[in-house]
């Protein structure tokens, strides 16, 4: 039962630490520091293209690449997921990004790209307390919004 309870502490330890997490840093490597500043312009217009003028999240962009997995070849891919998952939208727009990055990563290995897809269906979730969730960009907790 102790045991048990050792397992429990820290699962709320961790979720506790993970809770509501929006980066507020990148934390990529392989991108100079005006790399990373040209990512976030075009992070903001992609964006705005989506939402509209002016409709960003208050929160900067940034970075993880793959988030809890390795960059690899397909680093590029993940990023520009991040965009996506940054800015965040409606589930339309997320099963969009998820496929977008599917077919990125199916350039370099098909069976990594459907591990991945997976990987991010899963693990993405706009109501995650995680800092990679769909629409990080916003204060959590925040969900779909409506199609446009």
């Amino acid at each position: 039962m102790t045991r048990l309870r050792g397992w429990g502490s820290l699962i709320l330890l961790v979720v506790t630490l993970l809770s509501a997490c929006t980066p507020t840093r990148n934390t990529i490597g392989g991108y100079t520091p005006e790399q990373l500043a040209q990512v976030a312009q075009e992070a903001r217009a992609d964006c705005e293209l989506r939402r509209g003028a002016g409709s960003v999240p208050p929160t900067p962009f940034t970075t993880d690449g793959c988030s809890v997995w390795p960059d690899c070849a397909w680093q590029k891919c993940c990023v520009d997921h991040d965009k996506w998952y940054w800015c965040g939208g409606s589930a339309a727009d997320r099963r969009r990004a998820d496929d977008l990055l599917s077919e990125c990563v199916a350039r370099e290995s098909a069976s990594m790209a459907s591990t991945m897809w997976v990987g991010v269906h899963l693990g993405g979730a706009p109501w995650l307390p995680v800092p990679w969730r769909w629409g990080y960009g916003w204060p959590w907790p925040r969900g779909y919004e409506e199609s446009k």
